[in-house]
C-alpha cells in the first residue's frame, strides 16, 4: 500500500459528489487578508523586533579620544568598574535580504472539500502573501522565481497578490516540471515555496533537488484539506481527480487510515531531507485551522532568527 503510485493521487470527492472548481478569493480580500496577518506577524512575539534603522545591537568597546562625545553610551559608562573608562555602543547593519515566493497553481491546489472551507490555493497565497507583506514592511525586496522585477516599498502587496494570482496553472499532462527555474534566484535570497506537495516521489526528487544547492535559507509550507490530512472516509470509495490521472477507487477506507497517516508522514519527512548541511524549515496548514501560529514560525525562521 505504501509504495503504490497511485496511493497520493489528489482526493477530489466522490464521483457522485465532484463539484466545479470553487470561484477563487478576489484580490482585495487577499489583501486585507494578507495585511492582516503580517500585522500580527510584526507586533506578536514573532514579530520584527529590530530598530527602526536596521541596526542590531552587536557590542561594548572602550571610547577612543579621536572620536566624538555624542557615541559614548552615557547608561553604560555610568555603570563602568572603571571610572575613567567610557563605553560606546556599537551596532551592526544587516543588509536587506530579498524573499523570494512561490505557490503552487496546479488545478489541484483549488480543491476544497466543503463548500465552509477556502481552497487550498487560496489559503496558500493568503499566507504567502502575509510572510510578502511582512517582508515588505521590513525593508525586504519580494520576488517570484522566474520573474524580472522585484516588488518592494510598503505598498507593493497588491501587485506582489495580482503578480502570484496570475501564475499559469500547469498542464494535465504530468507533474515533471512543477517548479519554475530557480537559476535567476540571488544566492543569499530565501525561499518560500507553497504547495500541498503531495507529489510522485520521482517528481518530488527531481523539483527539488536543485534546492540541496542553494545557500540561503529554505521554507516549505504545505497546505492540505482536512479530508487529505485524515482521509476520514469508510466504506467504499471512488476518488477523481483534475491532473489526468486515472479514478481511484479503495475498498474498505476505514482499515486504511493508519496506513494513510503513516505514509503521508514518510511523504513530507522527504522534504526535510533535501538540503546539505541546514535542513529547510518545514511546516504543515490544514486549511481548517488558524494560520497565524505556524507563519510566525515561518517568520522567524525567513528572517533568520530561528
Amino acid at each position: 500500500m505504501a509504495s503504490s503510485p497511485s496511493f497520493f493521487q489528489r482526493f477530489f470527492g466522490t464521483r457522485k459528489g465532484r463539484d466545479a472548481a470553487p470561484q477563487p478569493v478576489s484580490l482585495p480580500e487577499l489583501v486585507l487578508s494578507a495585511r492582516g496577518l503580517a500585522k500580527q506577524l510584526r507586533n506578536g512575539p514573532h514579530g520584527n523586533r529590530r530598530a527602526g534603522d536596521g541596526h542590531e545591537f552587536w557590542q561594548f568597546r572602550p571610547h577612543q579620544p579621536t572620536e566624538p562625545a555624542s557615541l559614548i553610551d552615557w547608561k553604560q559608562s555610568a555603570r563602568s568598574p572603571e571610572p575613567n573608562l567610557l563605553w560606546v555602543r556599537e551596532r551592526e547593519q544587516h543588509a536587506p535580504r530579498p524573499l523570494f515566493i512561490w505557490v503552487d497553481p496546479s488545478a489541484s491546489m483549488r480543491w476544497r472539500s466543503a463548500n465552509s472551507l477556502p481552497s487550498k490555493h487560496d489559503t496558500a497565497l493568503a499566507d504567502a502573501l502575509a510572510l510578502g507583506q511582512a517582508a515588505l514592511l521590513g525593508g525586504e525586496d519580494v520576488g517570484i522565481p522566474g520573474f524580472r522585477s522585484r516588488f518592494s516599498g510598503h505598498q507593493a502587496l497588491p501587485r506582489l497578490a495580482h503578480a502570484l494570482m496570475q501564475l499559469p496553472p500547469r498542464d494535465d499532462t504530468g507533474r515533471d516540471a512543477v517548479l519554475p527555474s530557480l537559476t535567476a534566484v540571488p544566492p543569499h535570497a530565501a525561499l518560500l515555496l507553497v504547495s500541498d506537495f503531495l507529489w510522485k516521489e520521482a517528481t518530488m526528487q527531481h523539483c527539488l533537488a536543485p534546492l540541496a544547492t542553494h545557500p540561503g535559507r529554505i521554507a516549505l509550507l504545505a497546505v492540505l484539506d482536512p479530508q487529505e490530512h485524515r482521509l476520514p472516509f469508510s466504506g467504499s470509495v471512488q476518488f477523481t481527480s483534475c491532473e489526468a490521472e486515472p479514478d481511484l477507487t479503495l475498498p474498505a477506507t476505514e482499515s486504511l487510515h493508519e496506513a494513510y497517516q503513516a505514509r503521508l508522514t514518510e511523504h513530507f519527512s522527504q522534504l526535510e531531507k533535501i538540503g546539505k548541511g541546514q535542513a529547510p524549515f518545514f511546516r504543515l496548514h490544514v486549511t481548517d485551522h488558524p494560520a497565524l501560529p505556524i507563519l510566525a514560525d515561518c517568520h522567524t525562521f525567513l528572517r533568520g532568527r530561528a
